[in-house]
């Protein structure tokens, strides 16, 4: 899967492109803690204000984020929503809802109560909803490209584009990693007989 990504001043050069990228996560989860900002952007490469997703503070070694939130998944989907339903009581989407990442966990504060929702494992891998799975993704980073430089919040960065290989960052990781359909360990494991089979089809000029 391809995954674009920034380092900033200080990285490690004079190795192959993936190298530093690949290390960004566990640079990061050297740090101890660190402010958490999340976005969601199928455009712009760099994620403008309605791409938001959330902000919050990550304890790494806990493997726990606690974040405000969108409503709907990004402030801009979020705005859209409101605005096409006006006449109605829906000014609490408006405001941020406080979140809890836990390991595979996630809480929500809904009606002053924190509720967990398909709770499982806490030391098993993070859910793809999780702010912090692109984190463990770097981990299988490899086949680096760098785009340019660029400027991200006023601080002067290298864009790279990189593929991500699930296996090896799900073989880097103790607790493995997710990817939509489940535990990616748990799925590798199935064997392929047992997959429903698939049909792709073509146009007739190819």
């Amino acid at each position: 899967m391809p995954l674009n990504w920034r380092t900033y001043p200080g990285w490690v050069t004079g190795e192959p492109l993936a190298g530093p990228v690949a290390a960004a996560g566990a640079r990061t989860v050297a740090a101890g803690t660190a402010r958490l900002s999340a976005a969601w952007s199928e455009g712009s490469p760099v994620p403008e204000a309605a791409d938001q997703r959330c902000e919050g503070i990550a304890d790494f070694a806990a493997r726990r984020a606690l974040v405000a939130q969108a409503v709907m998944f990004t402030s801009g989907f979020t705005a859209e929503f409101i605005a096409k339903h006006q006449g109605e009581d829906l000014h609490e989407l408006g405001e941020p809802q406080q979140a809890i990442y836990d390991g595979a966990n996630t809480y929500l504060r809904v009606g002053g109560n924190w509720t967990g929702f398909s709770l499982g494992d806490p030391g098993g891998p993070r859910g793809v909803n999780d702010p912090l799975w692109p984190l463990d993704a770097l981990y299988g980073a490899r086949d680096a490209v760098e785009i340019g430089a660029e400027s991200v919040r006023g601080v002067s960065a290298t864009h790279y584009r990189v593929t991500i290989d699930l296996a090896r960052a799900d073989a880097a990781l103790p607790t493995g990693v997710t990817v939509p359909a489940g535990p990616y360990r748990r799925l590798s494991q199935i064997p392929a007989e047992v997959w429903p089979p698939r049909e792709a089809y073509s146009e007739a000029d190819g």
